[in-house]
C-alpha cells in the first residue's frame, strides 16, 4: 500500500461506521450501501458525492477487519468501537500506521506521556526525505494531513488536549476485542495501541 494524502478529507466517522457495520451484518451488500448513501442520505451529508466517498472509505475500513468485529462495532461500548475504527484506519492508511508507531507507540514504550508537534513534524520531514510521493505534497496538504491525523487520534481517545499539549492515553481494551484481535493476527496493532510488547 502506497502512502496517500486521502485522509485529508476522511474523518473518523463513528456513527457512520456503526450504521454501515449494521447494514453489512444484516446482509446488505456493498453496492446497496452505496446506493442507500446516495439516494437515502443515510450519512446525512449535503451531497451525493460526499455520501459516496464516506461509504467507500468506511467499507474499505470495515473490509480490513475480521467480520467478527462488526458485532462489536454495532453493540460494543463507545471506547471499544473507537479502538476498532482506529485499527481499521491503521490497516488502510500506511502513513497513519507509520505515524502511530513512530510517535505514539514508541512514546508509550519509552514512558513518555505526551506527543509533541516536534515529533509529528520530524516524522513528516523524514517521510519527505524518504518518499517521493510525500515529498511532492504541498505544505498545505501536509498541514491538513497532520491536523486530520491528530483529530483522528483525539476522536479515538488515544490522545487528549491538556494544558497546551497532547497527553497520550493508553486505552483499556475489552477482553472480547483483545481475544478477537489476537485470534485474527492483529496483535501488532493491539500492541501499538497499548504499548505492550
Amino acid at each position: 500500500m502506497a502512502y496517500s494524502a486521502g485522509m485529508v478529507s476522511s474523518l473518523f466517522w463513528l456513527s457512520e461506521t456503526r450504521k454501515t457495520a449494521q447494514l453489512l451484518k444484516d446482509g446488505t451488500d456493498v453496492k446497496a450501501i452505496r446506493v442507500l448513501a446516495q439516494t437515502e442520505n443515510i450519512y446525512q451529508v449535503k451531497n451525493e458525492i460526499r455520501a459516496r466517498k464516506i461509504a467507500n472509505v468506511i467499507i474499505k475500513r470495515l473490509h480490513s477487519l475480521p467480520v467478527d468485529c462488526f458485532e462489536l462495532i454495532v453493540t460494543g461500548d463507545i471506547a471499544t468501537v473507537k479502538l476498532i475504527i482506529l485499527i481499521s484506519i491503521m490497516k488502510t492508511d500506511r502513513l497513519f500506521l507509520s505515524l502511530f508507531i513512530r510517535c505514539i507507540a514508541r512514546a508509550i514504550l519509552l514512558g513518555e506521556t505526551v506527543i509533541t508537534d516536534l515529533a509529528i513534524n520530524s516524522f513528516f520531514d523524514e517521510k519527505k526525505q524518504q518518499n517521493e510521493t510525500v515529498a511532492a505534497w504541498t505544505e498545505m496538504t501536509t498541514k491538513k494531513l497532520k491536523q486530520q491525523y491528530i483529530k483522528n487520534l483525539l476522536d479515538a481517545g488515544v490522545i487528549q488536549n491538556e494544558a497546551e499539549q497532547r497527553k497520550i492515553i493508553i486505552p483499556l481494551v475489552d477482553y472480547n476485542l483483545r481475544k478477537l484481535l489476537e485470534d485474527h493476527g492483529f496483535t501488532p496493532y493491539l500492541n501499538a495501541i497499548t504499548g505492550e510488547a
